[in-house]
Formats: structure tokens, sequence, C-alpha cells
């Protein structure tokens, strides 16, 4: 009898769930989530005087410079690959709100948030940048910047580095939100809402070795910037949600 009182139960719950599943997928409005990558990069490199990758000063300033390898939609008409020009972005004033360990000494994470900050997406008709060691100088950060105004400027809401002193390659993470303020481009990142935000995102790693690291950059970044747009209201057939738990 008590079998027969948990098999009732359990097909109850199952019921019920598939009813509130068929409610939330017919009428319910999606969510905002990423659309992209709208752009991607391998690499971009971070530096910040006196910093290191688990201890960024308070007030610190921190800055990147990277290349758009590839290009998503609705830049997918930009072709990151031709050799007549070249796209290239900059970060800027990004400020330290110091950094806060967690764990055991032998397995501690480390957070570092930061306040303000820019981004600026640059096209350039003359390929010159070129990651040159110890920045600032005379290449870093102007060969990246050298063909204003940029095509897509913004400004971050937020951004946060995650490090740590225990995976075996130096691997972690930098990711942020990105609010855009104009450029050529902007119609083309306009939604129902406004202007769609952007999530940078993607994996940090400060390993010197030679190859990886280049003598004077905090961080090589691999990433990427994906836009954050509502989702219009979507519908789906009783048929299809009773499929997704069979």
């Amino acid at each position: 009898m008590r079998l027969a009182t948990l098999d009732a139960e359990t097909t109850m719950k199952r019921w019920m769930t598939i009813a509130c599943t068929a409610l939330a997928l017919a009428g319910a409005a999606g969510p905002a989530r990423a659309v992209g990558p709208v752009l991607d990069w391998d690499p971009a490199f971070f530096w910040q005087p006196g910093a290191t990758f688990d201890n960024m000063p308070v007030g610190g300033v921190m800055q990147a410079v990277g290349t758009v390898s590839t290009f998503g939609p609705p830049l997918d008409f930009l072709n990151a690959t031709m050799p007549a020009t070249e796209y290239t972005f900059y970060v800027n004033g990004l400020v330290s709100l110091g950094t806060t360990a967690f764990g055991p000494p032998a397995n501690t994470l480390y957070t570092t948030f930061f306040s303000g900050g820019t981004i600026d997406v640059y096209a350039d008709p003359t390929p010159d940048a070129v990651f040159a060691p110890n920045p600032p100088n005379a290449q870093v950060p102007s060969t990246f910047v050298d063909q204003p105004p940029p095509i897509r400027p913004g400004h971050f809401t937020s951004l946060v580095v995650t490090t740590n002193n225990f995976t075996a390659f130096k691997t972690g993470s930098i990711e942020g939100n990105i609010e855009w303020t104009g450029g050529t481009l902007v119609n083309l990142f306009t939604g129902p809402n406004g202007v769609c935000p952007g999530l940078f995102t993607g994996g940090a790693t400060w390993n010197t070795a030679p190859g990886v690291g280049i003598p004077g950059y905090l961080f090589r970044h691999d990433g990427k910037i994906d836009l954050q747009c509502p989702v219009p209201t979507t519908k789906s057939s009783w048929g299809k949600v009773k499929q997704l738990y069979r």
C-alpha cells in the first residue's frame, strides 16, 4: 500500500511539474541572455602597476589592449582576418577596490572588484598593433588606439578578477558588464528596450612562460563579448513539453 502511495505521489509531482513548465513556456517572457559572442579575441593583455595576481591594491588602475580575432552577429559583416584592417580594443580606467582572499593558505581564491573603466573598439586601416613589453610605452596603448574615433565605445558597470594559488596552469577569469555609449555601429546593438548591454568574459592566466606571458603584463586574457538582449516571448506545444520528461 505504501508503494502505491509513493507511486501516486511521484506521478502527481511529475504532472504538476509538467503543467507548470507548460504555463511558463506558453506565456512567460524570456530572460535576458547572450546572443553572441559579438566579439572574440585571443589575446588581450592586462597590466596594473604594482599589482600581482594575488594582490591588486586599492586605487590601482588596470588597463588592457587586445586584437579582435572574430566578429559575430550583428557585427558578422566585419572581417577581422582581412589584412587591410586591424580591429583592436583598449580598456582603461578600471580602479581596484582591493583584493579579498578566501580559503586556506594552500588553496586560496582571490577576488578583486573594480569600479569605473571604459572600453573602446577601433578599426585601423594601418595595422601596426604590437604587445610591446612593459607597458605603457611608445607602442602600448598607442598602436591600439591610433585610428579614432572608436567604432564601439562603452563603459564598465562592473568588473571582477578571480585568481587562485592552486591551479596547475595559473588560470582564473576576468568578467564584467558593459554599457555601450555610442559609436558608428550603435544602431546594430539596439533592441526593443534600448541599447543591449555587453558581457565581457573569458579565461585569464598569469603564467609567465615564454609564448604565454609577456614581461610587464599581469594577465593574458582569452575572451569575448556577448550581447545581453531580452528575447521575445516564445510558445511551445504540449507535445514538446511532454518530451522533456520522457
